[in-house]
């Protein structure tokens, strides 16, 4: 089944979801579900108060340390507005004159995940994806938690849902109490959950980094060969058998240490050539004989029709051999979806922390009238940055 099937039939689920919901809402039943449960097209939340005492009691417990926490959370709260603005500028002018733009570095395709439409990844990907937006917004929302709960603030609710596939996470304040706070109080709530993702963020780095030691518990430290984690259909390595999580470990019996001698080797060759592969599947070593295509890019070279990574071999059996590439999955796209998160949150745009937090930093402002346009004005900039990027990423760079 495709991923493409399985949005669609998400989506039909969907579909049935709220209409039996309408249909039962206004009885005894659907009355007492809604009390935690609400069901919109595409959204569900579940709200409950079971966690309200958690985190009220980690939220006291540790005021002093959530109240440095906070402290952070301001300054670099601020210094995560500043960059995403001057980034989504700087990449407006790359995307928009590319050719003149060498000094400002390549332009980033800013374009948001709508799996189905703008992004398909495979399955696997769309997991290891889904698994990382759950932990981003479930920290997200626990260190506004924590940081209301230091301050007093009341919590009325936590919850979680889905957005169609996406995981959400939530912490409903009382709005008496969050009216009564001080802005600075504010700032540091609003400013906690960017915040901490930006840690995240910085520990994915850290381990995407230094993939090898940190997968060093399972898996040796020096790469052995290349692991194969997409096949394309119908290439000669498909018809020849390969699977994807085989390592391949040597051409015509030359060892294969890395990703770099496998691109070189294969660099050499021609269209039609018969190349032999050593395979080490479930730590067994075989041969396949494989005749190459030719490249589809390249018209005088040989093609196998295989992505692949460097491959650090297990130390058991029973460790599968593509653990390590979804182990690389997982540190990638959590550095990508937890930086975006920090950054583009604090943004001042209605619905982002970001607008709320200028609100509050904006208070300091004692005129009305200058504190609107200075808030209207930056919210108009964001929108239209945002808007104009990630139009031209689509004409760019298309659908992934």
């Amino acid at each position: 089944m495709s991923v493409i099937d399985i949005l669609l039939l998400l989506f039909l689920f969907w579909i049935f979801l709220f209409l039996i919901f309408s249909l039962i809402k206004n009885t005894n039943f659907g009355k007492k579900i809604s009390e935690n449960m609400e069901i919109q097209p595409l959204v569900l939340l579940l709200k409950t108060t079971r966690f309200n005492r958690f985190i009220l009691n980690s939220g006291k417990k540790r005021s002093k340390f959530y109240r440095i926490v906070g402290e952070l959370s301001i300054i670099y709260g601020i210094a995560l507005m500043i960059y995403a603005l001057f980034f989504l500028m700087k990449n407006l002018i790359n995307l928009l004159f590319p050719s003149q733009s060498a000094a400002l570095g390549e332009a980033s395709p800013i374009i948001p995940i709508i799996f189905g439409i703008t992004f398909t990844p495979p399955l696997d990907q769309l997991i290891i994806i889904l698994i990382v937006i759950t932990l981003a917004a479930v920290f997200h929302e626990l260190f506004h938690g924590f940081l209301a709960s230091s301050h007093e603030m009341k919590i009325k609710s936590t919850g979680t849902g889905l957005l169609f596939m996406i995981p959400i996470a939530f912490v409903e304040l009382d709005d008496e109490s969050l009216k009564n706070t001080t802005p600075r109080k504010k700032l540091r709530m609003l400013g906690a959950g960017s915040f901490i993702n930006l840690i995240q963020a910085m520990i994915f780095l850290t381990l995407f980094l230094s993939y090898p030691l940190a997968i060093a518990w399972g898996y040796s430290y020096d790469s052995s060969g290349v692991l194969v984690y997409s096949i394309t259909p119908n290439s000669p390595a498909s018809i020849a058998g390969l699977a994807i999580g085989d390592a391949i470990i040597a051409l015509n019996h030359t060892q294969i240490k890395n990703y770099q001698e496998f691109s070189s080797y294969l660099e050499k060759t021609k269209p039609n050539q018969t190349l032999i592969i050593t395979v080490e599947r479930n730590l067994k070593n075989f041969d396949i004989t494989i005749k190459l295509a030719q490249h589809p890019y390249y018209k005088d070279r040989g093609f196998i029709g295989v992505s692949t990574l460097d491959y650090h071999k297990p130390y058991f059996e029973f460790f599968p051999q593509i653990l390590q590439y979804w182990a690389y999955l997982f540190f990638a796209w959590g550095f990508v979806i937890c930086f975006s998160l920090a950054v583009f949150n604090m943004l001042p745009i209605p619905l982002f922390d970001g607008d709320k937090f200028l609100a509050e930093l904006l208070s300091i402002i004692k005129n009305k009238e200058i504190r609107s346009i200075t808030h209207n004005t930056l919210r108009v900039l964001s929108i239209t940055l945002l808007l104009l990027n990630i139009y031209f990423s689509l004409i760019r760079f298309g659908f992934v």
